[in-house]
Formats: structure tokens, sequence, C-alpha cells
């Protein structure tokens, strides 16, 4: 008689058949415990002891695990060597359960739709690109869930493969998803692995994504939506990639964003690389580039958009003035520039803060890096109160303070928050009587 693997065994093999191209980790308790071939691949690859486990065959089930309260590095050494993690969780409280508690994968990590601020540089954006054909017409779609930024571009027939490669280039994605059916794909390939180190690369996992309809125009407006097929579906692949991944709407992402704008001068990958723009040659790096010498800015988002501004000059003529009419103002004069310098170096990662709000995984000192953030918006604003040029009265007219979100959150959370929730002492004496009972208890 052929034997049977254990409840607990199938339970996993049923859920690993599910996601065949991710290592899962598989909550056991106070760890998370891989088996079969993810133990294998897990044990060497993070070099931990390799075990075994009863499984209910006469040869032990090969099995590795780590600590829950530590899982975090080990993810994050798996993603940077290329892989994908599925995290498994328990969905069913233990104590009302007789038999097998239900578990199932709550989330996807890939480097393209990783949160950790352990694994994302602050002055760059953390892109996942697609890339789809479609009538010998290729469509890209750039996303980048930490800021809610989500950009499109088609390559007609016109265009070359050069131009989808410094459209890569300019992007600099840490996760590309190529069409099954994408032409010129080993040429894209090869520029990547020779231009774009890091980048983890592979096949759009069609069979296990189902895409909504009228995705697009349920979450954009109608005018910044695509109308060539390539242009749609590479859009909507990405956003079923990343519900798929990260098990939630992300209705942050709200705003679709042409980059073959005809305002921008496109720069190819030779004059960004030869003139160190943003990157050297010598390594990557931005030491040496234009960007470093003019990278005064105060807050990770004004980095990321100077980087943006320097890859693609403005081209309309007045676009450039209007711009150059509020620098001008803050050049000449001294007192509004540094109290706003002064203010900007109070303030936090409001794109990426606001995303971990967004997907749930926001901890107590997020809330209060939002709330000092909010906590400097007045002062901004009157310091802007007399500024006269067209770009700072929109941004002045344009800011909202908050000051409601801030008072709640300095009313509910302590000043000085731990960590980790499992810590306890995130909530204020007073705002709970029966947390206030419990502590007394």
């Amino acid at each position: 008689m052929k034997p049977t693997h254990t409840p607990m065994i199938k339970q996993y093999l049923e859920i690993k058949n599910r996601h065949p191209n991710e290592i899962l980790f598989f909550r056991l308790g106070d760890f998370y415990e891989m088996f079969f071939d993810d133990a294998l691949l897990a044990s060497r690859e993070l070099e931990i002891t390799l075990t075994g486990r009863d499984g209910g065959t006469p040869e032990k089930v090969p099995m590795c695990g780590v600590p829950y309260h530590a899982a975090e590095g080990y993810i994050l050494k798996l993603i940077a060597k290329g892989y994908r993690v599925a995290i498994c969780e328990q969905i069913e409280d233990p104590k009302t359960v007789k038999g097998i508690v239900k578990r199932d994968v709550i989330k996807i990590i890939s480097p393209g739709t990783i949160l950790s601020e352990n694994a994302i540089v602050d002055t760059k954006n953390n892109f996942l690109v697609v890339v789809c054909s479609e009538e010998k017409s290729i469509g890209l779609s750039a996303i980048d869930i930490t800021t809610g930024e989500c950009f499109w571009a088609l390559f007609d027939a016109t265009a070359t493969i050069n131009d989808v490669c410094d459209q890569l280039f300019r992007l600099s994605p840490v996760e590309i998803l190529w069409d099954k059916n994408l032409y010129e794909r080993a040429e894209l390939e090869c520029f990547v692995g020779a231009h774009l180190r890091g980048c983890f690369c592979s096949e759009f996992p069609s069979e296990n994504l189902a895409l909504d309809n009228d995705v697009l125009a349920c979450r954009f407006d109608g005018s910044e939506i695509p109308t060539a097929p390539a242009a749609i579906r590479a859009v909507e692949y990405g956003l079923a990639y990343v519900k798929y991944n990260l098990k939630t709407e992300m209705e942050h992402i709200n705003r679709l964003i042409c980059l073959n704008n005809k305002d921008y001068l496109v720069l190819d990958t030779v004059s960004l690389r030869n003139l160190e723009i943003t990157r050297n040659i010598k390594d990557g790096g931005k030491k040496g580039t234009l960007l470093e010498i003019l990278d005064f800015t105060k807050t990770a988002m004004g980095a990321r958009l100077l980087k943006k501004w320097l890859e693609a000059p403005l081209l309309t003529v007045s676009d450039i003035v209007y711009r150059q009419q509020g620098i001008t103002e803050t050049f000449n004069n001294n007192i509004l520039r540094n109290k706003i310098q002064e203010q900007l170096t109070t303030i936090y990662d409001f794109e990426r803060i606001m995303t971990r709000i967004e997907i749930g995984t926001a901890n107590a000192r997020d809330l209060c890096s939002l709330k000092a953030s909010l906590a400097s918006i007045p002062a901004i604003l009157n310091a802007m109160e007399s500024s006269n040029s067209p770009i700072l009265s929109h941004i002045k007219n344009n800011i909202l303070a908050h000051e409601d979100i801030q008072a709640l959150i300095n009313a509910t959370i302590v000043e000085n928050p731990p960590f980790s929730i499992r810590e306890g002492g995130i909530i204020n004496q007073g705002i709970s009587e029966d947390l206030d009972e419990l502590r007394e208890l």
C-alpha cells in the first residue's frame, strides 16, 4: 500500500502546487518552514541547517526553517538572489479549530513588489516593468508600488528596439516581466544583462493571473488611458501582477502618465551614460555625475524628482520659464529659501509612508513620521505667503495641512512608540477604557 502524507504535508503540497515559481514560507508556530525542493534550495542559499520531518512516508521530508521574528532578513537575501517568496500564514484561530488550521498565502514578495524599507533606496524609484507586444507594437508599463506612480509607453512600427532599451535604461527597473509572445525578447534580455545589473527578469505568469474587466476605467481618468492594445495590456498586466502579489487593490495607484510625451527631451542610453547625468560610467553610481553636483534636496521625494527632471529635460519654452520663475524667486529670496529648507529637513517620505498605510503594513513610527511631516506644512505655507511666482503660488494654494489627522495621531499614539506592535505601549492612556483596564491588571 502506497504511504500517504500527513495532513500538514498535504496542506503544504496543495498550497505549493499553486505557487510553483516561489519559495513557500510556511508558517508553523514561531517559524517559517520550507519543505522538499524549497528546503534544499533555501538551506543552500541562506546557509541554514537542512533537517528532516516525518511526512507520512518511509523517508523523512527535507525541511529547513527561519524564526518568524527574524524572517525579513532571510527573505531580503533570497530576493536579492533573484527569487520570489510566498508568505503562507494561518488564517484561522487554532483555538476554534479541530484538526489542522487553515493556511493560505497572504502575499508574494518579489523585487518589484517589495515594501521593506531595508530593501529600497530612498532616493530611487523601485520600478516593476512589464513589456508586451501586439500587432508589431511594443507596450511598456512601469509601476512603483512604494510611491503609487504608474507610467506607460508605446513603441509602434516606426520605433526601433533601441528605443525600448533606452526607456528601460532611464527607468532602471528592479524587475521586468516579459510577455511570452514578445518579439525581439532575446535582444532586450541581452541589453538588460549588460546595462541593468541586478534587474530580475522573468516571463509574465499569465496562467495564474486573471485580468479584471475595465480595471483601467475604474482606476484612472479616461484621458490618461492609452488606446493601443499593446500599451493597454502592459498596464493591465502590471496592475494584475501587483494585485496578485500583494492581495490588495492598491488604490493609491490612481494616476497614469504617458512616457512618450513630446514635452520632454528623449535622452538615449549612450547620451545618459557618456554625459554621466545620473549614473557614472565606472560603476553606475551617483559619484561624479551631474546629479551629485546639483542634488541639494532635503527629502527623498525631492531627490527622486530631481533625478526624473535631469533624465527628461523640458522642451516647451513656457514650461521651462514657469519652472525658472520659481527657481529665480527662491534663489533671490534668502529668507524664503532658508525657511523652506529648514522645514523640509523635518519631512519624511510621504509617498512611501502612505503606501504602507494603504496596504496595512505601517507601524506606529510611520504614523509619528507622518505627524511630524504634517506639522511642518503650516510653517512652509507661512514662509510662502508673500511668494509671487506662478509655480510657487500654485504649490501654496494646493497644499493641505490635514490638521485633523495630525491631531488624531498626536492624541492616540505615544511620542516615542516601539517599532513592533508586539512590544505594546503604543496607544496613549485615555483612548480606550478596556486597554487602560488591562494595563492596570
